[in-house]
């Protein structure tokens, strides 16, 4: 047998199994060694609920609630959108038509299109179509996340059952109307008399439009006061729960694993929403001219998102103060009591003697480890979460500037290779010089 012949068979015998170390006998624990020492061993599982969508069509389902404007829009994303569609155009005809009859149809075509060229009745359809998904999207986000923010809570499905009540129960709606009654009051009392209605609609303050366009604004309002009261409701909602709960687990599983990061889903979540909608919202203004109530009203959107993130994140805290207190306190006492050990050994030779040492100033070393790893995971609380939250609403901005980007280079490349094409076409040619017209010439 030649050696490629030898190397071939040994490629093709099966390899020897390896035979694996033996278990080692498990050591006589100390106190507060179990607390920490199985995180360095096991990594925390993957959560399917942090790579979830915000625009995930299972958000567009209909949930049972009382709110009053959901039960007007199918379950479904194409149903849904369709019927959104047509009940913003159907606001905005009824809108035209309102103009036309407060002018008796009289010279229809010149109001006509007066109503056209209004920059905010050009852009109601879109922004009551905002409004309607934002709404849809928001409650599809806490009917999903709601009660999975407290699995890891000892806390009863009916005692969650009654605090979903606070999100989907007919409360919501009595939040919503006392949210938006400021907002409406202004508009109603203050830019409704103005001259700067009178310019931009040209209508009387208090004509057949204009009551029309107020009721379109109490609606619009009224969404914007639901999304303020679920972000500051669910924070509070947190709060409680947590203020009268424990984590199931001990604080050591709860922060390597991070089973405090379902909490923060909700805002997380709803913090991309706001953003997404902001963005539309401060088009809107930007095109159709602003009041201050619009101006206040994103303020105190985007202040009320971190303040109920806020809250969440010192509640977490707090709930988990007292079991990282304790397990300090545990891990120190452990350090000095093996420190005390180690300084009452005798400094006589001997094998045994040299073992419990060593043994001594492991426990001692894994002891400040567990220490300096427990402070550690405890200081990270709601870093991640807020940066994912972050990072979600930055999302959106980063996919349209990445595609602007690539078909802004696409087309660039285009254009300069369209140009360098005809350029060249374009170019006359060099006459030819006298040794080519020499070498042109026929032969005698």
């Amino acid at each position: 047998m030649n050696a490629r012949q030898r190397r071939k068979s040994k490629r093709q015998s099966p390899a020897a199994p390896v035979a694996s170390a033996p278990a080692l006998p498990k050591a006589e624990r100390i106190s507060g060694e179990d607390l920490i020492e199985p995180v360095f061993f096991k990594q925390a599982p993957t959560r399917k609920e942090d790579e979830e969508d915000v625009f995930d069509p299972v958000n567009f389902r209909r949930v049972e609630n009382k709110w009053w404007l959901d039960w007007l829009f199918p379950d479904g994303v194409i149903p849904y959108f369709i019927t959104a569609f047509v009940v913003c155009h159907v606001a905005w005809t009824i809108g035209l038509f309102t103009r036309l009859a407060a002018n008796n149809f009289n010279d229809a075509g010149t109001h006509a299109l007066d109503f056209l060229q209004s920059r905010e009745w050009q852009m109601q359809p879109l922004l009551l179509f905002l409004h309607f998904t934002t709404l849809r999207l928001f409650k599809g986000i806490y009917s999903r996340n709601f009660e999975k923010a407290f699995s890891h809570l000892n806390i009863s499905q009916p005692d969650v059952l009654k605090l979903r009540d606070w999100i989907f129960g007919r409360r919501v709606n009595l939040g919503a109307v006392l949210i938006a009654l400021p907002f409406l009051a202004y508009k109603l009392f203050g830019y409704l008399p103005s001259d700067r209605f009178l310019q931009d609609f040209r209508v009387d303050w208090w004509g057949m439009e204009a009551r029309y366009l107020f009721a379109i604004w109490c609606v619009e309002w009224m969404i914007f006061g639901y999304y303020l009261y679920l972000l500051l409701v669910g924070a509070l909602i947190t709060r409680h729960v947590l203020k009268n709960h424990q984590f199931k687990e001990s604080v050591d599983l709860v922060l390597s694993e991070r089973h405090y990061s379902p909490l923060f889903n909700c805002t997380a979540r709803a913090g991309t929403l706001v953003f997404f909608f902001a963005l539309v919202h401060a088009a809107y203004l930007t095109y159709a001219g602003a009041e201050i109530a619009d101006f206040v009203g994103l303020g105190v959107l985007g202040l009320l998102l971190m303040i109920s993130f806020g809250i969440t994140w010192a509640a977490v805290r707090k709930s988990l103060s007292m079991g990282v207190k304790e397990a300090v306190e545990s891990l120190e006492k452990s350090y000095r009591n093996s420190r005390g050990r180690l300084q009452k050994m005798p400094e006589v030779p001997g094998i045994e003697d040299d073992v419990q040492r060593i043994q001594t100033q492991m426990k001692m070393s894994l002891a400040l480890q567990q220490l300096e790893y427990l402070q550690t995971k405890y200081e990270q609380v709601g870093r991640r979460e807020m940066l994912g939250m972050f990072f979600r609403m930055m999302a959106p901005v980063g996919t349209v500037l990445a595609r602007v980007i690539r078909w802004g280079s696409l087309l660039a490349a285009l254009g300069i290779g369209s140009a360098a094409l005809f350029s060249d076409r374009e170019k006359p040619k060099a006459p030819p010089a006298n040794n080519e017209k020499q070498s042109q010439k026929p032969a005698p």
